[in-house]
């Protein structure tokens, strides 16, 4: 059994006691604080250290507390117990007594008591001797030298009772403590433990305490960089293990925030573990993992740890994204389906958003490209079939009684989405105006087709007075007709008595027609004017002399008049319904 393990087991008795001897307890501290400071407190373990340590602790806090002193020992000063002195000397302060002292232990008490406020306790103890050796009664002589004697036995000197400098520096070294310079606080106590030693004060409680704690500082310090760098390393575990070392050490609430953020970090990796464990891996969990991936590495920087979940996270990817690509492409499908703009919009934008989910984790991709390109091009042919039927809505509302604008308008989107709630109520909407279309085109035909009826007519009625004008009319002609006459001729007859022979004459041809079918003589040239008379198919007509008239259609008129058995007309026909008239033999003169 070592040192270590004699040490422990004598506190561990000791503790173990009811009320154990504070004298034990003092000596037994005293033992364990001597260990601590020697060099071979460093290679001890790291647990035997902290053990030690503790053990410490509680033996400190079990010694200061009241402790009831019997009738006994009335007016002795425990040990542990410290008298408030004050914090500079004044000669003749040894001097204020209630009876007067001889005057050499006056002198001798003074030189004591300028060395005891002064820290040079060893001195001091000797002048306070020497006094006590002339007075022995001398109250405030005898309790300063058990003072300085309790002071140097065990070391427990309280801060007011320092020597100047010594103090002076031990408040620096909290100081640099406080902030955590613990090498700096060390450096500045180990000055004041100088100027103690030689004042001749080998033994200083506080300090050495201040000193273990420093040292635990220290040490706790270095464990805690160790597990910084192990988690740098990407070894998370030994991390946390290194730093919670730390925090039982001193419990310091930095290793505290720091093992709780570790462990946090631990937490994520093992979630983002068990997703990629899952034998269908989930898309949003796989996002969710690299989000926590990308912001663990923004946060504490690159690590290997981080590394090997991303490789693993990136390995998976490809599996995680096949079903929903062709989930984006169903969707694309039954958008381009879909009868009304709501259905189009919504599934579009279900791919879309599918479409970014997958991006975020494969980045650049030809075939997404492709993809995100034909739902983006969906949307925006939608959003604008959308934004026309609102347009036209709102311009039928501004003018019901013909919206020619809003059916204009509303041409492409009608046609796309017929079924569409929207564009049912704006095809009710229009009906009337389509009605009125209708009759509108329907009157238009009708026109047209009457206006080309009358062109053919009249085409045709050109037709016939060009075909008619390369017929000869029948035109007054003066003519001369030979009649036979007596001729003497010089023949061995009788000569006839001479008689008078006929005159020649002019005698006019008549100017006659023949109807070639039943038509009515008119006022006028032609159907706009009244009928004044009927003229049957083959009825002989005479021709009247006028000036050539024509028709709306161009036909030629010619001005006639047929005497029936009973009346006569006189009117206008066209020229195409007249033929030729019947010619019969002219008469003859005989002789």
């Amino acid at each position: 059994m070592n040192h270590y393990e004699e040490l422990v087991d004598q506190a561990n008795l000791l503790l173990s006691q009811e009320a154990p001897a504070p004298a034990d307890l003092q000596a037994i501290l005293i033992e364990i604080d001597d260990l601590i400071n020697s060099p071979g407190f460093q290679e001890l373990a790291n647990e035997e250290r902290t053990a030690l340590q503790a053990l410490r602790r509680e033996l400190k806090a079990i010694i200061s507390q009241p402790v009831e002193e019997s009738e006994n020992n009335a007016g002795e000063i425990s040990m542990g117990a410290y008298v408030p002195l004050p914090e500079t000397f004044e000669p003749g302060m040894a001097a204020v007594e209630l009876q007067p002292h001889n005057t050499e232990a006056e002198s001798l008490m003074e030189m004591a008591e300028r060395m005891f406020y002064s820290g040079r306790y060893a001195e001091a103890i000797k002048h306070y001797e020497r006094v006590l050796q002339i007075e022995p009664n001398w109250e405030r002589a005898r309790q300063h030298h058990s003072e300085a004697e309790n002071y140097l036995r065990t070391g427990y000197i309280p801060s007011v009772a320092l020597p100047a400098e010594a103090a002076s520096a031990y408040g620096k070294a909290q100081s640099a403590s406080r902030v955590g310079r613990y090498a700096d606080a060390l450096a500045l106590l180990s000055k004041a433990q100088t100027v103690l030693r030689e004042l001749g004060i080998v033994r200083w409680q506080e300090g050495q305490e201040f000193e273990q704690k420093l040292q635990e500082n220290i040490d706790a310090e270095n464990v805690y960089q160790e597990g910084l760098k192990a988690f740098e390393a990407g070894q998370i575990d030994d991390a946390i293990e290194r730093i919670d070392t730390a925090l039982q050490a001193t419990g310091q609430p930095k290793y505290a925030n720091k093992s709780q953020t570790y462990r946090k970090v631990k937490e994520t990796l093992r979630a983002v573990n068990d997703t990629l464990n899952a034998p269908t891996p989930d898309l949003n969990g796989i996002v969710q993992s690299k989000a926590a991936i990308d912001g663990l590495v923004h946060d504490y920087g690159e690590n290997p740890a981080f590394q090997r979940v991303r490789s693993r996270l990136e390995n998976s990817i490809p599996k995680a994204t096949a079903p929903v690509k062709e989930q984006v492409r169903s969707l694309k499908s039954q958008a381009e389906k879909s009868t009304t703009i709501e259905g189009t919009l919504y599934m579009a934008q279900q791919a879309k958003s599918q479409l970014d989910t997958i991006r975020s984790l494969q980045g650049v991709d030809e075939s997404l490209d492709r993809l995100q390109n034909d739902v983006d091009k969906l949307i925006r042919e939608t959003e604008k079939y959308e934004a026309d039927l609102q347009t036209a809505q709102a311009s039928y509302q501004n003018n019901r009684r013909w919206p020619a604008s809003a059916a204009r308008i509303s041409t492409d989107v009608r046609t796309r989405y017929p079924n569409d709630p929207g564009v049912v109520q704006l095809n009710r909407s229009l009906s009337g105006y389509y009605a009125g279309r209708m009759a509108i085109r329907v009157g238009l035909v009708v026109i047209l087709l009457i206006g080309l009826f009358f062109l053919i007519q009249w085409g045709a009625g050109r037709f016939r007075a060009y075909t008619l004008s390369l017929t000869p009319t029948v035109t007054s002609t003066a003519t001369v007709t030979a009649t036979a006459t007596a001729t003497a001729t010089a023949t061995p007859t009788i000569t006839p008595t001479p008689m008078p022979s006929v005159t020649p004459s002019l005698t006019p041809t008549p100017m006659a027609g023949t109807i070639l079918r039943t038509i009515w003589a008119r006022s006028g040239c032609y159907e706009q004017f009244n009928a004044v008379g009927r003229v049957p198919e083959g009825g002989t007509i005479r021709f009247l002399p006028s000036e050539r008239r024509f028709d709306s259609f161009n036909r030629e008129c010619v001005l006639v008049e047929y005497q029936s058995p009973t009346s006569s007309v006189i009117g206008w026909v066209l020229i195409a319904d007249v033929g030729a008239a019947r010619t019969t033999p002219s008469p003859t003169a005989t002789p």
